[in-house]
Protein backbone atom coordinates (compact mmCIF):
# COMPACT_ATOMS: atom_id res chain seq x y z
CA UNK A 1 0.00 0.00 0.00
CA UNK A 2 2.43 3.09 1.18
CA UNK A 3 4.63 2.18 -2.11
CA UNK A 4 1.46 2.19 -4.00
CA UNK A 5 0.42 5.81 -2.48
CA UNK A 6 4.15 6.91 -3.14
CA UNK A 7 4.03 5.77 -6.52
CA UNK A 8 1.15 7.24 -7.37
CA UNK A 9 2.30 10.89 -5.95
CA UNK A 10 5.44 10.66 -8.08
CA UNK A 11 3.26 10.30 -11.08
CA UNK A 12 0.36 12.57 -10.75
CA UNK A 13 3.52 15.04 -9.80
CA UNK A 14 5.64 14.45 -13.24
CA UNK A 15 2.31 14.45 -14.67
CA UNK A 16 -0.58 16.35 -13.36
CA UNK A 17 -2.59 15.86 -16.54
CA UNK A 18 -2.98 12.53 -17.15
CA UNK A 19 -6.55 11.46 -17.99
CA UNK A 20 -9.24 10.49 -15.02
CA UNK A 21 -6.51 11.12 -12.35
CA UNK A 22 -8.82 12.53 -10.19
CA UNK A 23 -10.23 9.24 -8.92
CA UNK A 24 -7.33 6.96 -10.03
CA UNK A 25 -6.47 6.61 -6.23
CA UNK A 26 -9.54 5.19 -5.14
CA UNK A 27 -8.45 1.40 -4.98
CA UNK A 28 -5.36 2.60 -2.45
CA UNK A 29 -7.85 4.38 -0.37
CA UNK A 30 -10.75 1.53 -0.79
CA UNK A 31 -8.06 -1.29 0.94
CA UNK A 32 -6.06 0.90 3.13
CA UNK A 33 -10.16 1.17 4.51
CA UNK A 34 -11.05 -2.54 3.81
CA UNK A 35 -12.28 -2.56 7.27
CA UNK A 36 -14.49 0.19 6.22
CA UNK A 37 -14.10 1.29 2.90
CA UNK A 38 -15.74 4.02 1.21
CA UNK A 39 -17.62 1.59 -1.03
CA UNK A 40 -19.60 -0.27 2.12
CA UNK A 41 -18.53 -3.63 -0.06
CA UNK A 42 -17.49 -6.45 2.33
CA UNK A 43 -14.41 -7.63 2.24
CA UNK A 44 -14.14 -11.72 3.46
CA UNK A 45 -11.66 -12.89 1.41
CA UNK A 46 -12.09 -16.02 4.29
CA UNK A 47 -15.49 -15.90 3.48
CA UNK A 48 -15.59 -16.74 7.38
CA UNK A 49 -18.06 -13.78 8.34
CA UNK A 50 -14.56 -11.66 9.51
CA UNK A 51 -14.25 -8.52 7.90
CA UNK A 52 -10.57 -7.77 5.72
CA UNK A 53 -8.36 -5.40 7.56
CA UNK A 54 -6.67 -2.58 6.23
CA UNK A 55 -4.13 -3.89 3.66
CA UNK A 56 -1.65 -1.17 4.71
CA UNK A 57 -1.24 2.92 4.79
CA UNK A 58 -2.33 5.64 2.62
CA UNK A 59 -1.78 8.79 2.15
CA UNK A 60 -0.24 11.52 -0.01
CA UNK A 61 3.04 13.94 0.16
CA UNK A 62 2.41 17.22 1.62
CA UNK A 63 3.39 18.55 -1.65
CA UNK A 64 5.74 17.76 -4.94
CA UNK A 65 8.73 19.89 -3.89
CA UNK A 66 9.32 18.55 -0.29
CA UNK A 67 7.83 15.31 -0.69
CA UNK A 68 6.97 14.60 3.34
CA UNK A 69 4.74 12.14 4.63
CA UNK A 70 3.30 11.97 7.92
CA UNK A 71 6.34 10.41 8.78
CA UNK A 72 8.57 13.22 7.93
CA UNK A 73 6.63 15.55 9.72
CA UNK A 74 7.25 13.72 13.32
CA UNK A 75 3.81 11.47 13.11
CA UNK A 76 4.81 7.83 15.04
CA UNK A 77 2.38 6.46 11.71
CA UNK A 78 2.35 6.62 8.54
CA UNK A 79 4.70 6.73 5.87
CA UNK A 80 8.43 7.97 5.79
CA UNK A 81 10.10 8.90 2.56
CA UNK A 82 13.83 8.78 2.61
CA UNK A 83 16.02 10.39 -0.08
CA UNK A 84 18.60 8.51 -1.67
CA UNK A 85 21.84 10.40 -2.77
Amino acid sequence: MAIDSVGFDFLTSEWPDLVDIANADNYLREVALANDPPSKTLYDPERDGIRCRSLGVFEHWNNGTDKKYSGNLGKTHGIELFKVI
